[in-house]
């Protein structure tokens, strides 16, 4: 279990936000350079080896309809017109019969739900790193930001933790999580959403709260606000320090991120320490996620009406 963590909440405002860039929502002076939505047309992958298998109990109604491969392997397509902009992805829960299913169905329902999310957000969180690297170069070409842009860097600093003073160090805090590495720790968290936090409190990872005077597990109204704190502690905390000093390097070299290395940095994640790291790589390996870290979101799907 989840020992570093945010007891305190989100700030309303910038939750609204950042979710509103993940739900592909127009938000004026909200977060720039992400993907105007994240309703996508399809998620791009490996080819598939086995036929398509639709996933009914991931659907809801103007929202995706989303389907794996028995491998299985998933894939995002839109349904036709959501009836307003707000409805464009609807709020991703786990199926409520997941517990009920064995083996590789499990696995599948589990990815069907919550795989989409973490690529959407992790598309959110680099958008926001586009825009402070293009800052950052004007920073360093003699060119003041905008009072607009100031505001931003300086909502972001919070955020992340950081300084708005240090974009340098900033720009280490705002970058994507690998997505096998998410996928791991939320499924072995979990218990491929088995558990009760997560059927009943969307809570894939094991982050930590206080409720008066109870040390119990944060839950949320949804799996995608429950990745946004995810990455935003692994991106924030100074226990994962090293985490991000590692994925820094990895950026400098023009590296695409290994979430097996970036996992080492994590043994102070749980109690057990090392042995977690290793119970996070066997799932890694067996399950084939690192494959994911090569799917990204494409074109946005803008409903009709």
């Amino acid at each position: 279990m989840m020992r570093y963590f945010y007891s305190r909440p989100i700030a309303t405002r910038y939750r609204a936000r950042l979710l509103a860039c993940v739900l592909g929502m127009a938000v004026p002076g909200g977060l720039a350079g992400v993907h105007t939505a994240v309703a996508a047309d399809l998620i791009r992958h490996l080819p598939p080896r086995t036929p398509m298998v639709t996933m009914p109990w991931a659907v809801e109604e103007g929202g995706l309809d989303v389907a794996v491969l028995s491998t299985p392997r998933p894939v995002v397509t839109p349904l036709p017109a959501a009836r307003s902009r707000a409805s464009m992805l609807p709020p991703i829960r786990l199926p409520g019969d997941i517990d009920a299913a064995m083996g590789d169905e499990r696995k599948a329902r589990f990815l069907g739900t919550v795989l989409p999310a973490i690529v959407a957000v992790n598309n959110a969180v680099l958008g926001e790193r586009a825009r402070l690297q293009a800052i950052l170069r004007d920073v360093r070409a003699g060119i003041t930001p905008s009072p607009r842009d100031q505001a931003w860097i300086a909502q972001i600093a919070r955020f992340y933790r950081g300084k708005a003073t240090d974009l340098d160090d900033l720009l280490a805090r705002v970058d994507a999580i690998p997505t096998s590495l998410a996928l791991g720790q939320a499924a072995l968290e979990s218990g491929w959403g088995t558990s009760r936090s997560a059927r009943e409190g969307n809570a894939l990872f094991g982050v930590m709260t206080w409720d008066d005077a109870l040390f119990v597990v944060k839950p949320y109204e949804t799996i995608v606000e429950s990745v946004i704190d995810y990455v935003r502690t692994l991106n924030s905390h100074p226990a994962y320090a090293g985490f991000r000093a590692e994925r820094q390097m990895m950026r400098r070299m023009g590296e695409q991120l290994d979430g097996g290395l970036l996992l080492r940095h994590l043994t102070r994640y749980s109690e057990l320490g090392g042995d977690y790291i290793e119970r996070v790589t066997v799932v890694i390996r067996q399950n084939g996620f690192a494959e994911y870290d090569r799917m990204d979101l494409l074109a946005p799907w803008v409903p009709h009406g």
